[in-house]
């Protein structure tokens, strides 16, 4: 892995039509390893593949034809096929439910430590690799993750990963949202068969092994990193490596990628002043004129803009002058807004928006966050317990570290997040008919998907200047 940052928020310029996140967890530990099958990835011939494991296939989406006749015999197939997966989503409702708390305590803990700078994470990719550890850690340690997550059991939080898995993953010709996880262990040392077997049948997913700290198996790594996202985080994961002490990985990617349902025009785009904390800055003001939803909260307002997979939304919340955005995520009033905790009461005016195109980026270490959430004993080797993956008992998490970048423009909306967790050998309202909706100070905004399931949430302090 790459030296330890110090936490830190930037913005810059990009704007490719891609939502990416990662998350990496490197357990540095001893254990026991099972063989399953060899490699069908070139790529990965350097490595031996334990397991890959088979992805859910879906009804393609038809593209334009002159065959009127079959464009609409697949699309009766892909309208049943979503049809019936919004219809299992119902009966998993209440698992996803649960995940509540954790986004709101998480989003308290994470959004407002820095109020002038920009900070944006990943609830997903957070919740992912806080799953994938607890099925490698036991007694209170494991206790601690499962309260975080909401989980009752084992049992009820691979319930519970299947319906965020099921919630999210589409690939369907007109949506990609990809779930993709993996297992990268040491070729010197043995693991428990069952707790990489579940990892496989309840997360997706596929193992390999190979000899730590060899340039072989970090361009592996690498190459399987870019495979699942496409290619959009190459500068990321180019500095991915696994040190020689490091004995197991699991790594986990989501990669999402749609335009707006209706695109800005970059005619319409015009030079105007956002008010950040640190002064005034000249940037790029997205316009479009239409009639839709706008809600009045207490104390913020809010529109939403939709996807061209008919599914996410792209939220974008504007506090009430004299109100932060800090202020609005601690006293719960935007996160209850966000997750439907409470009624929300749409109008239905023209609204004139204008939103600055934004590249916000941050780097966080979350040690202390999991900490302040209950996620204690596994910061200690006294007290961790990772005896699902190893017999050691002098293993701790070393550091915790989540970078998220999202951007905003024309076209879409793009972004990507990594997780990485390591774990080492311890020594120790009013009606309006027409609004005007102008984004030209601090304000909040979410990514999330047809089930409310944040994808990623930040606040911009300052979107790139000029």
């Amino acid at each position: 892995m790459r030296e330890k940052k110090k936490t830190f928020c930037s913005y810059r310029r990009k704007s490719p039509v891609v939502l990416v996140s990662i998350a990496l967890v490197i357990t540095v530990l001893a254990g026991f390893v099972t063989v399953f099958k060899p490699a069908k990835n070139p790529l990965l011939e350097t490595v031996y593949a334990i397991s890959t494991p088979e992805y859910p296939t879906m009804a393609q989406k038809p593209q334009d034809t002159e065959d009127l006749e079959e464009y609409q015999k697949n699309y009766a197939l892909w309208k049943a096929d979503r049809e019936l997966q919004t219809q299992e989503l119902a009966h998993e409702a209440g698992s996803l439910n649960k995940l509540i708390p954790f986004f709101q305590k998480s989003s308290v803990s994470i959004l407002t430590q820095n109020p002038e700078e920009n900070c944006v994470y990943s609830p997903l990719s957070l919740y992912l690799s806080l799953s994938m550890l607890a099925e490698v850690t036991g007694g209170e340690s494991r206790e601690q993750i499962l309260n975080l997550l909401g989980s009752n059991d084992m049992e009820d939080l691979r319930i519970q990963a299947e319906a965020v898995w099921n919630a999210n993953y589409c690939d369907d010709g007109a949506t990609k949202l990809l779930l993709a996880n993996s297992v990268w262990l040491n070729e010197e040392y043995s693991f428990v068969p069952s707790t990489l077997q579940t990892l496989a049948k309840a997360y997706y997913a596929s193992s390999f092994r190979g000899q730590m700290g060899s340039e072989e198996l970090d361009a592996a790594l690498r190459s399987w990193l870019n495979s699942q996202t496409g290619n959009f985080l190459q500068e990321q994961a180019q500095d991915v490596a696994l040190t020689s002490d490091t004995v197991a990985a699991l790594v986990s990617t989501v990669f999402y990628q749609a335009a707006w349902e209706d695109e800005f025009s970059k005619d319409a785009t015009e030079q105007e002043v956002f008010h950040s904390p640190q002064g005034n800055l000249l940037c790029d003001f997205m316009k479009q004129d239409r009639s839709q939803l706008y809600y009045r909260g207490d104390g913020f307002s809010a529109v939403s803009l939709e996807l061209d997979d008919g599914n996410s939304l792209t939220w974008l919340l504007l506090p009430d002058q004299e109100t932060s955005p800090e202020e609005l995520i601690t006293n719960g009033k935007a996160l209850s807004f966000l997750l439907w905790e409470e009624e929300r009461k749409p109008q239905s005016v023209f609204v004139h928006l204008s939103v600055p195109k934004f590249d916000v980026s941050c780097e966080l270490s979350l040690e202390e966050h999991l900490q302040n959430m209950g996620v204690v004993n596994l910061f200690s080797p006294e007290l961790s317990n990772f005896s699902p993956l190893t017999d050691r008992s002098d293993l701790y998490i070393n550091s915790v570290e989540q970078a998220t970048r999202v951007t905003v423009d024309e076209k879409g909306c793009t972004g990507a997040s990594y997780t990485a967790i390591q774990v080492s050998e311890g020594a120790d309202a009013f009606a309006e008919k027409d609004v005007t909706f102008t984004l030209d100070r601090p304000f909040l905004f979410a990514v999330t998907t047809s089930e409310n399931l944040p994808l990623f949430v930040g606040v911009v302090n300052q979107p790139a200047e000029q």
